[in-house]
């Protein structure tokens, strides 16, 4: 394990750029149209809520690795619950690892059918996907974080799309008065906006390789929650103040019909041009959940090919489920219920069990 790290070893300025794009994905594209059915104009608010609470995790993150600061996730969790217990609750966490790539890759593969190719059989765009992102997990992850750093440059490219936006006529009306939807409903809405905002859990996974001192690294996560916070908020707000409330219920990914009806003389489809590129983005986030999977099975470094693969073949069986909305809404139903568990639950009952019986690494080692 020491040596895989120390081959592996990224800097605080990589894992920036890491946690950025496990979280940005498909989930975004569609992330309007499913606030404000709760939020309705406050949508925007819904977002900057959960940012806040993705936030809070991440010091329970910070506080649990620092007892346990060269132990990746499913690691912690045998030494604090024991071996049987932990080895148990280590079943869930791959299997959320597992479900969520699914779920990712599924969306992903409709949402290219629905925008980009039509006629392309749904299997062999899964087989395309996977083999790309299934290359670049089998890879160390300094090789994978330098990759997405430079996927990262076109995130900037997607924001200076949408600015484009901006020359159209606007409603601000639609998202005033502020509050109006009511506490209750905002908070609502921050669930949707909240799911679409995970993957800020491979933290658990990435600390260890950190080369660098770990001091600042809640600081670098918190950079990085913030820009995916801002990120989210703004594309919330731009199309709410695009379409009412009627509009954004009719549209399945509001994002790209905003940019739809935006044209040049030298470019006439600018949403599929965003979308081509928003591409890159949304595999990334297969990779993290590949990545953290495979490293959930705590094998040896040799061995860890070989489970990207079996995994990526896993992740194309799941995207065979048929693409019904109902079947699909009730996948992604069971996903978001696991998702609360593994992310939220177990690494704060992990938490307060170290305190509670003094468990951290140092003592360990005695």
């Amino acid at each position: 394990m020491e040596k895989e790290m120390t081959k592996n070893q990224i800097t605080k300025f990589q894992l920036f750029f890491l946690l950025i794009q496990s979280q940005i994905g498909v989930a975004l594209l569609s992330l309007p149209h499913a606030v404000q059915k709760s939020a309705k104009g406050d949508g925007w608010i819904s977002t900057l809520i959960a940012g806040v609470a993705v936030q809070v995790m991440l010091i329970v993150y910070w506080q649990l690795l620092k007892r346990f600061p060269t132990l990746m996730y499913t690691e912690i969790t045998k030494k604090v619950a024991g071996r049987f217990l932990g080895n148990f609750l280590n079943i869930f966490i791959y299997l959320n690892f597992i479900l969520v790539g699914g779920l990712a890759t599924i969306l992903f593969i409709k949402l290219i059918n629905l925008w980009l190719l039509p006629l392309t059989p749904g299997w062999m765009i899964s087989a395309l996907i996977l083999t790309a992102c299934i290359y670049l997990a089998v890879s160390d992850l300094k090789i994978i974080a330098r990759f997405f750093v430079l996927a990262t440059t076109l995130i900037l490219l997607l924001w200076f799309t949408s600015v484009l936006s901006w020359f159209t006529p606007k409603e601000f009306q639609y998202v005033l008065p502020m509050g109006s939807s009511g506490m209750k409903n905002i908070l609502l809405g921050s669930n949707n906006s909240l799911l679409a905002m995970l993957g800020f859990e491979s933290l658990l996974f990435f600390f260890p390789f950190i080369i660098e001192n770990k001091k600042g690294v809640l600081k670098t996560a918190s950079m990085a929650n913030l820009f995916i916070t801002l990120f989210y908020t703004y594309f919330i707000f731009i199309t709410l103040i695009n379409f009412s409330t009627g509009q954004l219920t009719q549209m399945r990914e509001p994002i790209l019909n905003l940019l739809r009806g935006i044209s040049y003389n030298m470019i006439d489809r600018i949403d599929l041009i965003f979308l081509s590129v928003w591409m890159v983005p949304m595999a990334t986030s297969i990779i993290t959940y590949l990545f953290a999977a495979s490293k959930s099975l705590n094998l040896k470094k040799k061995n860890y090919p070989k489970t990207v693969i079996v995994n990526g073949c896993i992740l194309f069986l799941i995207t065979l489920i048929p693409k019904d909305d109902d079947i699909i809404t009730m996948f992604n139903q069971y996903v978001s219920f696991l998702s609360y568990v593994v992310v939220f639950l177990i690494p704060t009952l992990l938490l307060i069990l170290s305190f509670l019986m003094k468990k951290h690494e140092m003592s360990e080692s005695r």
